[in-house]
């Protein structure tokens, strides 16, 4: 599912719970680890690695700072952007993967040999 990240970082602030700045978002990241960031394209490098090695789900944006910032309705630059509660705004489904059919056949095929597998070779039979 594609989702347009614009509209649905706008929805997020409009409706669920949101940290704004870099220093913020790190000390969320250090005391939370139920949370997503949104990390601009210009983040200073050395925040964006204290932020990746929280072990986070990161969402990366495209644009600059500005962008970022005009993306959420707001004057300034943003270079971090920490979801605590997404609200109604389906942002979270990035994340989530997409089942495939080839996915589903490979995943049947598995269980069929996993099931065939435990009928062939009893245990707990000796001759």
């Amino acid at each position: 599912m594609d989702i347009d990240l614009n509209k649905a970082l706008r929805k997020t602030i409009r409706s669920g719970k949101v940290l704004i700045g870099s220093n913020v978002s790190r000390d969320a990241v250090k005391n939370n680890s139920d949370t997503t960031v949104v990390l601009a394209a210009n983040c200073p490098a050395r925040m964006r690695a204290e932020i990746q090695d929280s072990n986070t789900a990161i969402i990366e944006y495209p644009g600059m700072g500005i962008d970022l910032g005009i993306a959420c309705g707001k004057p300034f630059n943003i270079a971090a952007l920490t979801i605590l509660d997404p609200g109604d705004s389906g942002i979270l489904t990035i994340f989530e993967p997409e089942e495939t059919p080839e996915t589903s056949e490979t995943l049947e095929t598995l269980e069929t040999l996993e099931l065939s597998e435990a009928v062939e070779t009893p245990s707990g039979i000796e001759g």
